[in-house]
């Protein structure tokens, strides 16, 4: 499944999207206080945020982040493979090395279709899609 850092990350750029993060700088201190998360932690998952072209980084006392695109052309999988990498969709879920639809594990089959659906919903979804719909159900951003 999504590791600790990219929950995190995913969090944080969903923060930073509800926070304007497409036009203004946001502090990561900041973030990592509304996240209730280690500044350290987030710091090393926004450098690999940065790396993918997903944020820029400003340094010195006003600096911080800010989106490196719209909200809308961020998709959730570009996060996850930014963090994690898109082995998830593409290995055994119980880690066998010789597991595919010709040689397949005991859980394959059953696993195949909600996998390429998870992956589905990832690319299909933006961070705009998922502030939009927090504002549009008066959902409380967990920030």
């Amino acid at each position: 499944m999504l590791s600790a850092a990219c929950k995190e990350s995913i969090r944080a750029m969903i923060y930073i999207a509800h926070a304007g993060g497409d036009k203004k700088i946001i502090p990561v201190k900041e973030v990592a206080e509304k996240l209730e998360t280690s500044f350290y932690f987030l710091a090393k998952n926004v450098q690999k945020l940065v790396k993918a072209g997903l944020l820029f980084s400003y340094k010195g006392p006003k600096g911080g982040v800010k989106l490196a695109k719209s909200p809308e052309e961020i998709k959730l999988i570009d996060i996850v493979e930014a963090i994690d990498g898109l082995e998830f969709f593409e290995t055994c879920l119980l880690g066998f090395k010789e597991c595919s639809d010709e040689h397949p594990c005991a859980i394959h089959h059953k696993w195949a279709d909600k996998r390429k659906a998870i992956y589905k919903l990832f690319s299909e979804t933006s961070l705009k899609d998922v502030v939009e719909d927090m504002e549009k159900n008066c959902l409380q951003i967990i920030f």
